[in-house]
This record gives structure tokens, C-alpha cells and sequence, in this order.
């Protein structure tokens, strides 16, 4: 009898006292989309092949900070094979959404939850077999690379529905109120148009104190596209199109909110429908368009110009608004009056701005591929004087943005246009 206790000590000591055991580490260069105190971090399951065919719904993301473990919440985004999201219902190719990880799938956690180097000696994870992922980030303008972190993720071992199953409801940064079409971060709360969804129309910064909301900074985000139609000219505005939401995702991290559109051409006739997902993130958000015409454009139009553009609020109760290039090294003050600089600033071929007040700061980047022949240069009208229907209110006041032109040219493949916008409270 004694023997047999013997040999079953024998059998769980190793267990009992077995140190973390590293199947695999990855050092992964990271950067994260913005720069604020909840800023993420995004992975793609192809940088890290030993978690592909895991199951998500066992993972359980660890980190060590000041030599404790800590828990960190996180989502997986799925995308297909052509970069978009398979959300609620399906993918734009009909494929399903599966709770295995795959190569186009992401990852995604805050900056702010890297943690420390697990030493080998280490008894803090016990038990779990983990994935180390040291997160690496290029220091200033040189090539010296320097250790951001490590996160570890646990496999099959959902620790924190063991442990806390409430953990990520408690831990949300972002919330989303359907019936408002509402999404509301630790710094602003953004509100959709209800007759064109894929439109932004009002913008609060959460002020200092954190339990009230600023005035809406915004009037309208406008949307214009100016050229000829086989020959003849043409405007159409935000008012030519139709527009419907039809998928979102609420994840504690992400919101990922899909409109379907399409754009009145000429009578009854319609263009192709095209796909915006709008992903908020809590310190900004992304604007992806997935262009993807299934014939030659200039068959039919040429000269295409494309307007995209936020006007802000005119209202004595709203902070000054000033406006910045660093490739045109302009800063321009919005007050609704016209100017040389403002005027210089139209000429300038630039892909990003920012726009400042004293609640915070805007950082407004345009992302367009390699492979996409479109240009953009930046575009200002600011003159209460002129009026450019359709709108809230008469006059333009900072109506600021991109023009972007060659649009003529694109082929019948998938394209994302990506607008990405970074807010940080001053």
C-alpha cells in the first residue's frame, strides 16, 4: 500500500512543481495605431504560427508587472483571406466565423498591458502551457530597436472565465448604444447619421471631470464626388446616396461597425454596393473603405475628384479651433474667414493634418496601397459666407479633409481606403 502512494507522489510532482512551460516565442515589431493611454496593440495570427488552429474560446492572455501576474483583456478580430472582417453574421465572401485562430485573424490588446520578461525560474504561471511574444517598437527616427514587452498566452485554458468570467465586461473600454447609434470611449462619445449611417455627425470630448460631455464640436462630415459622366458633368453629395447598416461587432476593445452603400449615378441607376467599416477604437478610430468596382471606371466617367471632409460647429460656446501641416509647416487658425495660407494649404499634396482645441487634439492620417492609383492633397474651405448644400447650417467653417483625384483609374480589384483618426485630450 505504501508503495502505491509512493508511486502516485512520483506521478504529480511533476506536475505540482512544474515551471511555466515556453512552446514558442515570437518577437513581433508592433506599433499601435495612436498614441493615448489606452492605445492597442495588433497582432496577425501569420506572425504567430504556433497559435493558428486554437481554439479561441481557450486562450487567456497573461502578462508580469512589477512581478505579478496580471490578466489582460483582449478580443480576436477574424478577417477572410482579403482582409475583411467576418463579423456577427458572415464575411462580404460568405465565409463563416469560425472559434479557431487563422493566419488573417488579430489580435488585439491594450500598449499599457505589456508586461515584464518571465524568467525560466519563474513559479507565477505554473501550469499553462504559453506562447512568449517579446513586442519590439523602433525608438525615435533611428533603426535602434527598443523592448516595448512581453505578453504570454495561455492555451487551452480560459483562465479568466475560471477565475473572473466577468473580467472583460468589468475591464470594456468602449460601449456601444444601438438605439443612438452611440459608441462611447474614455475620451469622446461619437453619434452616426440616422438617414446615412456611414456618415460621423457628432463628436463630445468626456470633459476633465469625466462625468459630463463637452458640446458637439462637429457640423457635418461631408462626402462629395465631382467629374463626368460619359461626358456630362456631375456632382453628387451625401444626399445622392443610400446607405444602411447591416453588421456591427462589440467587442471590449473594438467596435467594428459595417455599413453597406451605394451612390445615386444617373436617374434610378445605382453604383456597385460599397463597404465601409467604421473601427472604433478608444483613443480614435478607423475609417476602412473597401472599394472593389467590377468594371473599368473610365469606361463611363472621367476627371473623378472625391471630397472627404469633417466641418466643424460654428458656436460661440465652442472652443478655437486651429489647424496644422507639418509638410506645408502650416498652422492656420479657423475662424470662419479666408486666407493665402488657407489657400496655400489647398495646393499642399499631403496625407495628414491635425486639428486642436483646448479639450483636445485630432490626428487625421489618409492610408492609401501602394497598388491604388488615386492622389490626395489636402483640402480647406473656411468662409462662413459660402454655402455648400447640403448642410446643417448655412457657410463652411474649418470644413477640412482630403481631395482625392485619379479615381478613373482604379482597376476591378478590392482596394481599402483607410482613414484613420487619433484623438487625445490636451
Amino acid at each position: 500500500m505504501n508503495y502505491k502512494i509512493f508511486l502516485s507522489l512520483l506521478f504529480f510532482l511533476p506536475v505540482s512543481f512544474a515551471y511555466a512551460e515556453i512552446i514558442e516565442t515570437y518577437t513581433i515589431k508592433a506599433d499601435s495605431v495612436c498614441s493615448g493611454e489606452n492605445s492597442l496593440m495588433v497582432i496577425s495570427g501569420h506572425e504567430m504560427p504556433q497559435l493558428l488552429g486554437a481554439r479561441v474560446d481557450q486562450l487567456s492572455l497573461l502578462s508580469l508587472l512589477h512581478n505579478k501576474r496580471q490578466m489582460i483583456v483582449f478580443q480576436i478580430d477574424q478577417k477572410d483571406s482579403q482582409g475583411r472582417f467576418i463579423l456577427s453574421k458572415k464575411s462580404l465572401d460568405n465565409s463563416a466565423a469560425s472559434n479557431i485562430m487563422g493566419d488573417h485573424d488579430e489580435l488585439v490588446f491594450r500598449k499599457k498591458d505589456l508586461g515584464e520578461h518571465l524568467q525560466p525560474s519563474s513559479e507565477l504561471f505554473k501550469r499553462y502551457s504559453l506562447i512568449e511574444i517579446e513586442v519590439i517598437s523602433e525608438s525615435g527616427d533611428s533603426a535602434v530597436k527598443k523592448a516595448s514587452g512581453w505578453i504570454y498566452i495561455a492555451l487551452h485554458s480560459a483562465i479568466l472565465e475560471k477565475t473572473n468570467p466577468d473580467f472583460k465586461q468589468q475591464n470594456k473600454l468602449l460601449i456601444y448604444e444601438p438605439e443612438e447609434d452611440t459608441v462611447i470611449s474614455p475620451v469622446y462619445k461619437i453619434g452616426f447619421s440616422k438617414d446615412q449611417p456611414f456618415l460621423l455627425d457628432a463628436f463630445h470630448w468626456r470633459l476633465p471631470d469625466r462625468a459630463e460631455w463637452s458640446h458637439d464640436v462637429t457640423d457635418k462630415m461631408k462626402i462629395r464626388h465631382i467629374g463626368k459622366f460619359l461626358g456630362f458633368p456631375f456632382k453628387r453629395t451625401d444626399d445622392d446616396y443610400y446607405s444602411q447598416l447591416v453588421d456591427i461587432k462589440a467587442g471590449p476593445l473594438r467596435i467594428i461597425r459595417r455599413t453597406e452603400n451605394k451612390v445615386k449615378v444617373f436617374w434610378k441607376l445605382k453604383s456597385p454596393a460599397l463597404y465601409i467599416d467604421y473601427v472604433m477604437l478608444p483613443d480614435g478610430f478607423i475609417m476602412n473603405s473597401m472599394i472593389d468596382i467590377p468594371f473599368k471606371i473610365s469606361f463611363f466617367f472621367s476627371g473623378l475628384q472625391t471630397l472627404t471632409t469633417m466641418d466643424w460647429n460654428h458656436a460661440p460656446e465652442l472652443p478655437e479651433l486651429s489647424i496644422k501641416s507639418v509638410k506645408g509647416n502650416l498652422t492656420l487658425p479657423v475662424n470662419g474667414q479666408p486666407s493665402d495660407d488657407k489657400d496655400a494649404f489647398n495646393q499642399i499634396a499631403g496625407r495628414e493634418f491635425s486639428l486642436s482645441s483646448k479639450p483636445g487634439r485630432f490626428a487625421v492620417k489618409l492610408d492609401i496601397p501602394d497598388d491604388f492609383p488615386i492622389h490626395s492633397q489636402l483640402y480647406l474651405r473656411d468662409a462662413l459666407h459660402e454655402i455648400d448644400l447640403p448642410e446643417n447650417y448655412p457657410g463652411q467653417f474649418g470644413n477640412v479633409g482630403f481631395k482625392t483625384t485619379g479615381w478613373e483609374n482604379i482597376d476591378s480589384k478590392l482596394h481599402h481606403l483607410k482613414f484613420t483618426v487619433c484623438v487625445d485630450r490636451t
